[in-house]
């Protein structure tokens, strides 16, 4: 009888001893676990952790143009953009120290500060501050979304603009591994929507 539970007991020590340690093996996930040797396939992803390339960018909006007190004209409309050149900011990073880059198609640095995320609400504070919901965030894609208004004068007719801007990224998991960004380049840029786009917007109604 001692020999049996001499034998089942140095079996159940065997087995503790070879059992494998389970857990995220992919580095760049929330919960990487460094001691794992089984992939357990429960990882989870944030915004640190490469770069992300933007994929597309849609811009629901709503203008309301008055002169003098009277309503000119009330029109919604949605505008998609997807050509990487016509995109001011193309190519984001949120450093694990807090700070922000984008970049444009020809890794020109165009905007840079800082980043703070409470839940899935992400404050961006740049030239201007802008805060960005969150839609979804994987291994490989991610899809924020702002809410933001302007009131632009042009030529005495007042812009009364509401934006919402849907922003679908890749992610890169080798871009920018360094930060050693330069000089921000250029004027009243922004990672999201910029003035000049909004302006933008303004010229072509006018036209």
């Amino acid at each position: 009888m001692k020999k049996i539970i001499y034998v089942l007991f140095a079996v159940s020590i065997l087995f503790t001893a070879c059992k494998k340690e389970e857990g995220c093996m992919d580095t760049i996930a929330t919960n990487y676990n460094p001691d794992a040797e089984v992939d357990e396939g429960n990882c989870t992803y944030g915004i640190v952790g490469g770069s992300w390339i933007t994929d597309s960018e849609v811009v629901d909006i709503h203008m309301v143009a008055t002169m003098g007190g009277m309503v000119v004209m009330d029109s919604t409309w949605t505008e998609t953009e997807t050509n990487k050149d016509s995109m001011e900011s193309v190519i984001q990073k949120f450093w694990d120290n807090g700070d922000f880059n984008s970049w444009d198609n020809n890794n020109n640095l165009v905007d840079s500060g800082t980043w703070e995320q409470s839940g899935t609400a992400v404050t961006l504070t740049t030239d201007t501050v802008m805060v960005a919901e969150i839609i979804q965030v994987t291994k490989t894609n991610l899809e924020i979304q702002a809410v933001g208004s302007q009131i632009i004068n042009d030529m005495g007719i007042d812009f009364d603009i509401n934006f919402i801007v849907t922003v679908d990224y890749t992610r890169d998991e080798n871009g920018f591994t360094f930060n050693n960004a330069s000089k921000r380049m250029g004027e009243n840029r922004s990672s999201i929507i910029s003035k000049k786009k909004i302006k933008n917007i303004v010229k072509n109604i006018n036209k």
